[in-house]
């Protein structure tokens, strides 16, 4: 029994030394993000210098990987572009987490889908932590994945929204659970500044509002119902 218990100790230590650090920026080896989203494996981290990255669009497969700005935010401007007509990052990967990133202007300019995003989630269980998502189609647009936690934190959502009331400053579909809090969602362009069809949520302590000029419709949209905990905001 004792061998079986080390080689269980050993076979997880040597897994967990064994995740990467990737370095991204302007003055490194890889100067994009989509460079290395093919190279990672399971557990890595990706650091990103502050910087503005034009048209860098890809898609994550790998699990629990920590994709972060460091130095300030780094700013995703896709320039109407979109990995795979779907988003500016697709993450199909799971237990994602990603912070300090600006997601702006996936926006489908041929209106032929008209559904683009900021994020769009197709894994399981997704954390975002200021994050900063506008002009899209969608700020973040996550698929129904019963088994998923959706946690956003810090962030803001502002104009996005293709206009046309079915596209959303955020859209999280039916998945298991969503914690939203300390965010601000304003101004979304026609659509809802927070729509989920989650069959648990907590909407904690943000600001959620049209302000003075918004044109969205509703603040929170919750159209299957479920559990709600809506508390200070």
């Amino acid at each position: 029994m004792k061998t079986v218990v080390l080689l269980c100790i050993f076979f997880y230590c040597t897994d967990a030394s064994s995740a990467i650090i990737w370095e991204v920026g302007p003055n490194r080896t890889y100067t994009r993000s989509s460079q290395v989203s093919g190279l990672v494996q399971n557990g890595d981290t990706v650091n990103i210098d502050a910087e503005t990255y034009i048209r860098d669009v890809t898609f994550w497969r790998k699990n629990n990987l920590l994709l972060r700005g460091v130095g300030g935010l780094v700013h995703l401007d896709a320039k109407k572009t979109a990995y795979g007509r779907k988003g500016i990052w697709v993450i199909g990967g799971d237990s994602v987490t990603v912070e300090n990133i600006e997601f702006s202007h996936s926006i489908d300019a041929a209106k032929e889908d008209e559904n683009w995003a900021g994020i769009r989630l197709e894994g399981t269980n997704l954390t975002v932590k200021n994050c900063y998502f506008h002009d899209n189609d969608n700020g973040i647009l996550e698929g129904n994945n019963s088994t998923s936690d959706v946690v956003i934190i810090f962030s803001e959502f502002d104009h996005n929204g293709y206009g046309d009331g079915q596209s959303h400053n955020l859209y999280i579909g039916n998945a298991k659970s969503l914690t939203f809090m300390h965010n601000y969602s304003h101004h979304a362009v026609i659509g809802h500044e927070l729509k989920t069809r989650v069959r648990q949520n907590y909407i904690l302590y943000n600001r959620i509002g049209n302000e003075q000029q918004g044109t969205s419709s509703r603040e929170i949209d919750m159209p299957n119902g479920g559990l709600a905990v809506i508390i200070g905001n």
